[in-house]
Order: structure tokens, then sequence, then C-alpha cells
């Protein structure tokens, strides 16, 4: 196996046909010098996937395009075997696909490098807030309070701030985002939603299919490592049918803060 980790060129690879594992193996190819990685972090990772019994290859993911994937760790399959790395490592894997979640059949081999560790809040540059908007303090572990100024008006378009400024990868629509986010009412401030309550970052695609129009325009062009504030009107979120049980009212403008921690 040769080519250095962590880069958009995929590694070669080569091994003995037939491989197999009763339960997934693995082994460092490449140690790593960076942060350890535990259960519950995110990860971003590159990696190739390659039919056990010919040695053909599947598929790859992150080399090609240089924009590794973000995954979970821990947890069962692919994850519980990033518990065990370092940012900079490169892991080989063997075992029945299913038990390493893919859903190729059959025994594969994995090579996969250790990219980054993904913070868990935005990292950008902090940005001077307009105090016409909701202003945004965080707490200690990144999970913003918003404050709604007394009397402000609705807007008539959608309003978008960033907060922090990063300087990652720039969301383009149709892309896949890991956020972290916190949605509260125009009108009195209430929350509706948040990652942060739930205690994990979510993944999102960006697109209108799936979202709302206002979380998409505040999303698109934004760079990962920012904070962004989105001030939505009704008729880009909601409108006069809001999901059931949501607890938001009808025609109601909604707030959002988004960091952004990575694409992929």
């Amino acid at each position: 196996m040769s080519g250095a980790v962590g880069t958009a060129t995929a590694p070669k690879v080569s091994f003995a046909k037939g491989l197999s594992a009763s339960e997934p193996q693995a082994t460092v190819a490449v140690q790593g010098k960076g942060a350890s990685l535990k259960s519950g972090d995110y990860a971003q990772v590159s990696y190739s996937v390659y039919q056990a019994k010919d040695a053909s290859k599947l598929g790859s993911v992150g080399f090609d395009s240089g924009n590794p994937q973000a995954l979970s760790v821990g947890g069962s399959g692919f994850g519980a075997i990033l518990a065990c790395s370092t940012v900079g490592e490169r892991v080989v894997v063997v075992g029945q696909s299913s038990a390493i979640g893919f859903n190729t059949g059959g025994d594969v081999v994995v090579v996969a490098d250790i990219v980054s560790k993904i913070p868990t809040k935005a990292t950008g540059t902090p940005q001077e807030q307009d105090p016409a908007l909701p202003t945004v303090k965080d707490k200690a572990d990144g999970e913003p309070q918003i404050t709604i100024p007394s009397g402000i008006k609705t807007p008539s378009k959608t309003e978008v701030e960033v907060l922090k400024q990063g300087d990652g990868q720039t969301i383009k629509d149709g892309d896949t985002a890991l956020v972290q986010y916190k949605g509260v009412l125009l009108k009195g401030g209430k929350e509706f939603d948040s990652s942060w309550s739930k205690g994990v970052p979510t993944t999102f695609t960006v697109s209108e299919q799936g979202l709302i129009k206002g979380f998409v325009t505040g999303l698109v062009g934004q760079k990962v490592g920012s904070q962004v504030l989105i001030v939505a009107t009704s008729d880009d979120a909601y409108g006069a049918n809001p999901r059931e049980g949501s607890g938001i009212p009808a025609n109601a403008p909604l707030v959002f803060v988004v960091d952004i921690l990575a694409i992929g």
C-alpha cells in the first residue's frame, strides 16, 4: 500500500484475493499523530472499498473529490472502529460488509484515512452583529443564547447574518452538511427545535426538497466553520401549515442560529 494519508489521491492498494473475517478485523497501516477519537465525536474520513474475493474496487469516498465524509464515532459498524483511531491514521478493515456498515454483500476490505476531528461548534471569527436583528451569545459549550429585541418587526424578506466567519468549504445547493442549530419563534423567542437539546449535531441535505426555503437560503454560499443567523419570513418557513406538534403557530416568522461543522 502506498500514498500519503489525508490527500485527495486514493492510496494504491493490493492484497491477496479471498480475504475473510468472521468479525471485522482492523489493522493500522499508518500511525496517526493527531487527536484521539472517542464515542460521540465526529470525524472526516476518506475511504475506498474493495471486494475481498477478487480485490476489485467497489467505490471510493473523499479521495477523488477531496471531500471526506462526516461520520459519527462509536456505536456499531464502521463507527465502532473509528472509536479506536487517531487523526492522521490509515486503517485497513476486513469483514462482512453488513458488519462494517456497507450493503455490498460478502466480505470487503476498507482502506480509510482519518482526515480530521470535526468540532461540535462553529470555530470562525466573530463578526459585528446588527442590533436590529436578534442577538446571539454562545454558552461555553457553544450553544447559542438568542435574544429577540423588544418591538422587533417581522422582516419583509428572509434576513441572513454571518455571526462567525469560517474559512472552510462553501456549501452548495444539494450538499450534505453536518450542523448544530437552534430554532426559536421571532415573536416571544420560544424554542421549538434544537440539535443542542438533542445532544448531537444533525446532518441535512441542503435542498428545498427537505428543508424550508429560509433555511436553505441561509446556508447556501456559507463556509464551514461559520455561525449563521437566519430570520425567515413565514412564507420562507412553514406558512399557514406548520407541522403538527412542532410548537410553531401558523404564519410564524422563525429565527435560526446554525453552526456549520462539515460538508460530506
